[in-house]
């Protein structure tokens, strides 16, 4: 830590020796400064101001605000252009030493095009297109608008209507971010350019559902790489962007209420609620404060069958499943966050800036899970399956209490000198989670020696079926025979500094600016759990029938399994099973956890040093900006390692060990403006990946009492980042008055990915005997391509009802490979699809926005993609029905995902407007299967949900 504040209070001097010397240094140059407006007023993101002539030009910030620096003294034609407004072309005079300051507002072109001014819908729309027009990077852009204009659950959902991104979903919402077609631990979250810490701590992706959609100014999703950007992010880099007070006071209020029909039916509500404000006679001081608050209570019906294979008499091979879980869930999920926003410009060429996002996420549910396990298989009678009679049923409820914590902080000044831009900032950011690992549960044992019948005719249904007149919905027949707690926290600390230098120049007439910079990140990481395991020690002290509760689920997959016309059995209270296992806690015995226990401690210190050197240089039509990063990474872990002694019992022992990398990351990109408003884009980037923390911690476990092996299960310290050299071209055409055509390819040549393995070790440890270890290490190599296109278009110019309609489609296709490394899963020698890596994805919005209307009706489209390898080549032939890739035992897969979402609102006054929504109109399947579709090993349901609301706000829109 004193290496961190000295090296960051060495950024400050030289930023500060640096100041008065650039002062010192100019002479003949003057400042051009101002904003960009629209008609009311009102500040453009992203608009394009350029000195004619020149091939000096920027884009306007996050309050319309522009800054061209070191022109030469003299006369020049200015413009200014934002996609649905008219050019402005005006004249400006520079003088030396001094700063000229302009007022740019726009005009659109029609009384047709004005509702472009008017919807805040395509105004969020129009600020993405010239966000992403001016961008020097392959970037896509949702502003709040646009996140606001669809039933966007959570962040996750927002940038899932993104090109190129795919969702890991769970419990009926988006959680990971996948882009292009990469696992999400090769994608990167940042708030305001902040790196943010996952809530899980063992794993580097964050769980995007724990921030709520509501208070986020703007989604931008990098998807190439520049030497000033985070080196993590081979996939792409989400930043969520958070608001700043604009010129003109900004409230906003909204609340809205929803309800879904499954099981008993549930409701959602939510509200949240802004404002922000500039003081002083030049609006130097501004403040935003936000808030919002969101309940979903939601019941899901799941069904997990656990496949397998087997043979029959005959010796033929046959999939089945052994056991299924009829999961219902009650789910009642709070999510709430707060944001902040402070800037004050206390000189003319010093600002300095506060931002923070807070989100809360309390993950809380309900499980009630009733097992029906068949026997020994005996053979088939028609289309069924048949088993002996030593099948059984079990009940279980577990309860959920995540209580999941992201925070970040950003404060820093801003030194804008006549040729040169100092910044440099401080960042504290944590993830935290209480409760979110294991869960809370109590067990019971119901009817034993039961013989099961399987019918597999549906086999997105299959129904294991008591022949022998079971009732294993009858809570009579199930004893308590365990319980279950957990204590679990973990989090995880990110302390940050970064100082940067941009000086501009000239190169024979050509504008140029040189950066560098330099950025530390200490990350500090723990992770702890205690917990209780009580065991039935003898006959069982009570039943189910004793601790039953008001929960019922009378609609349980369309009564598909039910017994004597009851859909699904009595369920447990969760804390009357825990006043009745106190009761008779004689009956009980405690476990011993410590091995469990001592397996999820371990305390990992990482520091990341990084630094850049960037040049860009305009000429003519064409922007090259090139540069390098610097990127060093060192590691310290303390966890446990598990072994056992000649009588079998443990013996625990603390274990540390060091980590190391560093890494040369170039990046090049190339911009060429065609004329009429196109621009052609070739970039090339090299990007890190990290190790997920939870396999570089070197916790080692041995169990000799594993058949056929003993086995060795430890952390690898070794591992290194997976890299990848990033390839990208993208065309791009902006539409006038509002519209955008762009298509692109990409190629992304990875190294080093990471693998878990399962191999044999012959005398391991001196001990004579051969010890299967599993580990994750680094593999050969991998490669994704594919291709991405956009259209958004406006149609103002149809005539009538039909100049208010609008589209908004995305598509992406991708291809990987990857190959294994030497003994991976039985030496499986096929080179399989990257995991996570969805051929297909795309979204289509149809919009329509006239007079007080705005609609939107979505479609989203994620293909299928492997969740996990898991197939084994010692198990058969890989073209087997059964044995196979594709038979019960193959790789483990994602079901597509295919969702209808519609939202439509009204404007009643001004600023207020009804809103209703509906989601997952489609009703979409979640879960999993193994090889095939007809082997699902998870299938959830959730059913639409209707919303609406008010909504009210007094911004710069209206």
């Amino acid at each position: 830590m004193r290496l961190f504040v000295r090296s960051f209070v060495f950024l400050l001097v030289i930023t500060t020796v640096l100041s008065p010397l650039s002062l010192l240094a100019q002479t003949g140059t003057g400042v051009i400064m101002g904003t960009v407006q629209d008609p009311s007023g009102s500040a453009l993101i992203g608009a394009r101001v350029a000195i004619q002539s020149t091939g000096r030009e920027v884009a306007t910030d996050n309050q319309g605000q522009f800054r061209i620096s070191n022109v030469a003294s003299g006369q020049y034609t200015l413009t200014a252009s934002y996609v649905g407004f008219n050019v402005y072309t005006g004249s400006v005079t520079v003088i030396s030493g001094q700063t000229a300051n302009v007022t740019v507002a726009l005009k659109v072109s029609s009384v047709a095009d004005s509702v472009i001014v008017t919807a805040p819908r395509l105004n969020g729309e129009a600020e993405a297109i010239n966000v992403e027009r001016m961008s020097s990077q392959i970037v896509q852009v949702a502003p709040a608008g646009v996140i606001q204009s669809l039933p966007n659950t959570n962040i996750a959902d927002a940038i899932g209507r993104l090109p190129s991104v795919s969702l890991e979903r769970d419990e009926g919402e988006g959680k990971y971010v996948q882009i292009r077609g990469t696992e999400p631990r090769l994608n990167n979250l940042t708030i305001n350019g902040v790196n943010v810490p996952s809530v899980e701590v063992t794993v580097r992706n964050v769980k995007m559902d724990a921030i709520p959609s509501n208070g986020i100014e703007r989604i931008e999703v990098y998807k190439t790489l520049s030497a000033d950007q985070d080196a993590d992010g081979i996939g792409g880099t989400v930043n969520l962007v958070t608001p700043t007070a604009q010129e003109k006071p900004t409230y906003s209020l909204s609340g809205t209420a929803g309800y879904n029909a499954l099981q008993n039916g549930f409701w959602r509500g939510g509200f949240d609620g802004s404002v922000g404000q500039r003081w002083g006679t030049d609006k130097k001081f501004g403040v935003w404060l936000g808030g919002t608050w969101d309940r979903t209570n939601r019941g899901i019906d799941d069904l997990e069958p656990s496949q397998t294979v087997g043979q029959l008499p005959n010796g033929t091979n046959v999939a089945y499943i052994s056991s299924e879980d009829f999961r219902s869930y009650n789910y009642y999920r709070t999510r709430y966050g707060f944001n902040l926003g402070v800037d004050d410009k206390i000189t003319s060429t010093m600002t300095v800036y506060l931002k923070g996002l807070y989100s809360d996420f309390h993950d809380y549910g309900d499980t009630h899970v009733y097992t029906p396990n068949a026997g020994s298989l005996t053979g088939a009678n028609g289309s069924q399956l048949t088993f002996d009679n030593t099948g059984s049923w079990q009940y279980r409820e577990y309860i959920r209490r995540p209580d999941q914590q992201i925070f970040s902080f950003l404060t820093g000044a801003r030194h804008e000198l006549p040729k040169d831009l100092i910044t440099y900032d401080f960042a504290v950011s944590r993830g935290h989670n209480i409760g979110g690992q294991d869960f809370s549960t109590i067990y019971f044992n119901g009817a034993s020696n039961v013989t099961f019948a399987l019918d597999q005719s549906n086999p997105y249904r299959p129904k294991l079926q008591a022949t022998d007149g079971t009732n294993g919905f009858d809570a009579s027949t199930y004893g308590v025979s365990q319980s279950t707690s957990f204590k679990y926290h973990a989090t995880q600390l990110n302390i940050q500094g970064a100082a940067a230098l941009a000086h501009d120049y000239t190169v024979q007439g050509h504008p140029s600016t040189f950066s560098m910079g330099l950025k530390i990140r200490n990350s500090s990481s723990t992770q702890r759990q205690t917990s209780d395991e009580l065991a039935v020690n003898g006959a069982s002290p009570f039943t189910l029938t004793s601790v039953t509760g008001n929960y019922t689920n009378p609609t349980y997959y369309n009564s598909s399994f039910a017994i004597n016309s009851q859909a699904y059995g009595p369920t447990l209270a969760f804390s009357k099973g825990q006043s009745a296992i106190a009761a008779n806690s004689q009956a009980f015995v405690t476990l011993d956890t410590t091995v469990k226990d001592a397996q999820a401690f371990f305390n990992a210190d990482e520091r990341i040093s990084a630094g850049y050197i960037e040049d860009v240089i305009f000429f003519g039509h064409f922007r090259l900006q090139g540069g390098v990063r610097f990127d060093s990474a060192a590691t310290n872990f303390l966890a446990n390692q598990i072994a056992y002694d000649a009588n079998g019992n443990p013996v625990i022992s603390p274990i540390r060990k060091n980590a190391s990398y560093f890494n040369v990351l170039p990046s090049v990109a190339l911009q060429y403006q065609l004329p009429k408003d196109t621009n052609l884009r070739v970039v090339y980037g090299r990007g890190l990946a990290r190790p997920n923390i939870g396999d570089l911690v070197p916790a080692t476990i041995i169990d000799p009492n594993q058949t056929p092996y003993p086995t060795v299960s430890t952390g690898n310290p070794n591992l290194v980042p997976t890299k990848a050299n990033n390839y990208d071209v993208l065309v791009e055409h902006y539409f006038s008055p509002l519209g955008i055509l762009q298509a692109g390819w990409f190629y992304k040549q990875l190294s080093d990915p990471i693998y878990p393995t399962a191999s044999l070790v012959d005398n391991y440890g001196g001990t004579g005997k051969t010890y299967q270890l599993t580990q994750s290490i680094n593999g050969p190599n991998a490669h994704i391509q594919g291709f991405e296109a956009q259209w958004e278009q406006h149609f103002s110019f149809l005539p009538g009802f039909l100049n208010g309609l609008g589209v908004n489609a995305n598509y992406s296709h991708t291809v990987s490979q990857v190959t294994f490394p030497a003994g991976f899963d039985g030496g499986r020698t096929d080179k399989p699809s990257l995991d996570r890596n969805s051929p297909n994805d795309y979204n289509f919005n149809l919009t329509y926005d006239k007079g007080r209307f705005s609609g939107r009706f979505a479609i989203s489209h994620n293909d299928p993609s492997i969740a996990t390898y898991q197939w084994n080549a010692g198990t058969g032939p890989a073209n087997d029905p059964i044995l196979g890739l594709k038979g019960p035992t193959g790789d483990n897969y994602f079901y597509s995902h295919t969702q209808f979402d519609v939202q439509a609102s009204y404007r009643l006054y001004k600023g207020l407007q009804l809103v209703a929504s509906g989601l997952n109109l489609s009703n979409e399947v979640f879960g999993f299967y193994n090889g095939s579709t007809i082997y699902p090993v998870q299938r959830e349901y959730y059913r639409p949900t209707a919303s609406f609301g008010v909504r009210w706000s007094m911004s710069p829109e209206h």
